[in-house]
């Protein structure tokens, strides 16, 4: 994962950004889990589940202070976040594995691990030198409103600040939020499927997209 913004504030359209800070973990874990991925849900075993694990990561996350986590409001509300890590998800397992049980339960961390085996069938490695966006997350009530877009403008700026040659990220091959990361320049490089993943979750695989810097997308 991700963690404390170094980056300050930023408004357009009605939008602002601010650092997340140790207290959103709970509020932003939910927003996470308003409309959740089928990942999430199965990896974990429930929605509630997931959210409490989630929560915890964010907490221990943001509380480590690295990387980039900003949230989007508006109207003082906020609408959604964006996480970014260098070179891939950076939750060390010990860490995972703590917030599991602290989570589920030493029965449901173990049912929940077995589920995983599946997950790192479909799992695509982030290419060195960049930074990668682990969550990208806005409101049901929100999308399609321009908050998706202005995180990621924030995510390239961070890129940017880094020195980053480029951003990744990785998601469902299903997921609608590929048109919004294709027009902000990403582009698929590698894809998994696998049979088992896709009985658990219902999805079929995930792909793997990367956006060099230096490359705008039309918004």
């Amino acid at each position: 994962m991700g963690g404390a913004s170094k980056a300050g504030g930023s408004e357009a359209g009605g939008l602002r950004s601010r650092p997340a800070r140790v207290d959103d973990a709970d509020a932003l874990a939910h927003l996470m889990f308003l409309a959740p991925n089928r990942d999430a849900v199965a990896m974990a075993g429930s929605a509630s589940a997931g959210e409490r694990f989630i929560a915890i990561l964010f907490r221990r996350t943001l509380a480590g202070g690295a990387g980039l986590f900003v949230v989007a409001e508006r109207e003082a509300e906020a609408v959604g976040f964006a996480e970014v890590s260098h070179g891939g998800d950076a939750s060390p397992f010990a860490v995972a594995a703590r917030a599991a049980v602290d989570a589920m339960g030493v029965v449901g961390a173990l049912r929940a691990a077995w589920r995983e085996t599946a997950r790192l069938k479909v799992d695509l490695k982030a290419p060195e030198g960049g930074v990668h966006l682990v969550e990208l997350q806005v409101s049901p009530e929100q999308r399609n409103r321009g908050v998706g877009a202005f995180l990621l403008d924030r995510v390239d700026e961070y890129a940017v600040a880094q020195d980053a040659a480029h951003i990744s990220l990785t998601t469902a091959l299903e997921n609608p939020a590929r048109r919004l990361y294709e027009r902000a320049g990403y582009r698929v490089v590698e894809q998994k499927a696998n049979a088992r993943y896709e009985r658990i979750t219902g999805s079929a695989g995930r792909v793997l997209m990367v956006k060099p810097m230096g490359v705008s997308g039309s918004r």
